[in-house]
């Protein structure tokens, strides 16, 4: 075959694979950005469900006895909600509640455990366990960083990144209607959590009923 001939079959090749190819490289960037989506939705359900347990344990109390809950049983500063506090104006939570029998994990999974002959609990202060989130910029990138604050063994708060390419996370109080002979205080009902993220654009939302927290 003359150096003509080649070229010709060369070109002919490419002309037909060419379709192929490009199509194939479309196929693979499709596949590329539906992994980075399940990835980003994998990650927000993870921290909403982290941050909806945080919500359920505020104000938690361990109540033995009718004197115990007179004693205890008002709740002050438990929870509460910073607004336009972080990254891109977004609100920052924090809640205190006492470690439950069941030894549950705090926003790192990491569980108060006894220590001096059980007198007190690691991962503790003043007998609560702390937890926040907020979010701050990213190192190097144009997106936030969700944070979770915590404590150490040694009772000091420490803050630990859960998830990257935040937008924002919004966050407010849900009341719902009085009824006639409901008190005030029993009006406030829960939080409402939007998260929305950079990396694949979409807003995540859920709802958390308050369970100690008059």
């Amino acid at each position: 075959m003359t150096l003509l001939g080649c070229l010709v079959s060369i070109g002919l090749g490419i002309a037909v694979l060419a379709p192929v190819m490009q199509s194939s490289a479309v196929l693979v960037r499709k596949q590329t950005q539906l992994e980075k989506a399940w990835l980003v939705e994998q990650d927000a359900i993870r921290v909403l469900e982290l941050m909806a347990r945080a919500i359920r344990m505020a104000g938690y109390r361990k109540i033995s006895s009718l004197p115990d809950y007179r004693q205890r049983g008002t709740k002050i500063n438990d929870i509460g909600l910073e607004h336009r506090s972080g990254w891109n104006h977004s609100d920052g939570l924090w809640v205190k509640h006492e470690p439950a029998d069941s030894a549950e994990g705090d926003c790192l999974g990491n569980r108060a455990e006894q220590v001096n002959h059980g007198k007190a609990q690691s991962r503790t202060k003043k007998g609560l366990r702390h937890q926040g989130f907020f979010v701050q910029k990213a190192v190097g990138g144009h997106a936030g960083s969700l944070m979770c604050t915590s404590l150490d063994r040694q009772g000091r708060l420490q803050n630990t990144s859960l998830m990257n390419h935040v937008d924002s996370l919004h966050l407010k109080w849900v009341e719902h209607k009085a009824f006639q002979g409901q008190l005030p205080s029993r009006a406030r009902s829960g939080v409402q959590i939007v998260l929305k993220t950079t990396l694949v654009e979409r807003e995540f939302s859920r709802f958390v009923a308050f369970r100690n927290v008059p």
